[in-house]
């Protein structure tokens, strides 16, 4: 993005981070639109209800958690087990219409925009607004058919909010005007998040992953890396945090290559224990394929773990490589390993890089500022509808 953008960017910042602190605006009907697996709808839906705004959740699968407000089904069976057919894209637009005809939300909010987008365009209610996460759009866009899906909904969405600059290239590519794109990721709660980089690494040096177990976060290039790293002699213990499908064939793989003793699998974790969890060790390592903005990566960067990542735009748009990171190229186990083990004898470039990286997160990944700013968004649609 240009500087004329990111100067656009920085002023709705601060018009956010103003109607964010202000209590003088009226209160809000908003209609959360998503899947009812999709992790990041809890933390809009916990925001807005924090502001006082009246919320209502409209899922499209059927296993819908109890988030707290008033909760409408039109999966029409569709599941994460049982997914949607094209024409199951209809039936819930249609669906959808009926309910908002009775809720008269004042705006609807869809999160990830190859699904809640064609729901929402085939509801016929204006305004919306979509957020598109990264799978999204970088899954889809290569797909001629699946362009010719997204086109329509984006560009009859009042505002779509890519979470990375990444994601808003690709979102202008096909067809939003610039105006009408917000550049802002959901952000982590800083407060639960406290600066507490080490003074001295762990003996053996402790290596973290906090991304899920599955295909496009590359979890087998961590522990490729770390059978290197083992026949090297390097002292260190990997954790996997977090379970998926890719466990039982982790955990193979891991006996297969002497590993038990050395890598662990958590199997899962409280997310309320991600700061201790993150504390706890010195490393944060991310090998995924492609991404959005990770939230686990900026869960690290506030708490003063030191990154080793892929190198992928997403990635590159948080980090510096070889100032406030190290970075391999995705699948490239023998390159992860080089760069832990450059790592543990650069204790200078770690000691800057996770000063510098805790203020950059604070300046862009602030969940209160960049849902201030998103807030300060909706205002502004519905005071230009009139």
């Amino acid at each position: 993005m240009d500087r004329e953008k990111q100067a656009a960017d920085c002023a709705m910042a601060n018009e956010g981070r103003h109607v964010a602190e202000s209590g003088g605006m009226r209160k809000l009907r908003i209609a959360v639109v998503s899947g009812g697996t999709f992790p990041h709808t809890r933390p809009y839906i916990d925001f807005y209800r924090q502001r006082g705004h009246e919320v209502f959740w409209i899922a499209f699968d059927r296993q819908i958690p109890d988030y707290g407000v008033p909760t409408f089904d039109i999966s029409h069976g569709a599941s994460a087990r049982r997914p949607w057919s094209k024409w199951k894209y209809l039936w819930a637009g249609l669906s959808l219409r009926k309910i908002l005809r009775r809720l008269r939300p004042d705006i609807v909010h869809g999160q990830y925009v190859s699904s809640a987008g064609p729901v929402c365009l085939l509801s016929g209610f204006r305004p919306y607004v979509l957020t598109a996460h990264g799978g999204d759009l970088l899954g889809h866009t290569k797909s001629l058919p699946r362009r010719m899906l997204l086109r329509p909904s984006l560009r009859r969405a009042a505002l779509v909010n890519p979470v990375s600059r990444q994601l808003a290239e690709v979102v202008e590519e096909l067809g939003v005007t610039r105006e009408r794109i917000l550049t802002a990721t959901l952000g982590v709660d800083m407060d639960a998040l406290p600066y507490r980089p080490r003074v001295e690494w762990h003996s053996p040096v402790r290596l973290l992953c906090t991304r899920g177990l599955r295909a496009v976060y590359d979890p087998v290039t961590i522990l490729r890396a770390c059978a290197i790293l083992k026949r090297g002699n390097t002292q260190f213990t990997c954790t996997f945090a977090a379970g998926g499908p890719m466990e039982p064939e982790l955990r193979t793989l891991a006996r297969k290559e002497g590993l038990e003793g050395t890598v662990r699998f958590l199997g899962g974790y409280q997310h309320s224990g991600i700061a201790e969890l993150l504390y706890d060790h010195d490393i944060y390592v991310s090998a995924s394929l492609f991404d959005g903005s990770s939230l686990s990566l900026l869960e690290a960067m506030a708490c003063g773990i030191f990154p080793v990542v892929s190198r992928i735009p997403s990635n590159q748009g948080w980090l510096d490589e070889g100032r406030t990171a190290l970075m391999f190229a995705p699948g490239d186990a023998m390159e992860l390993a080089e760069r832990i083990r450059q790592s543990l004898e650069s204790a200078a470039l770690v000691r800057e890089a996770v000063q510098a990286n805790r203020s950059r997160v604070e300046e862009r990944g602030s969940r209160h500022r960049n849902m201030g700013l998103l807030e300060s968004q909706l205002y502004r649609l519905l005071a230009a509808e009139g």
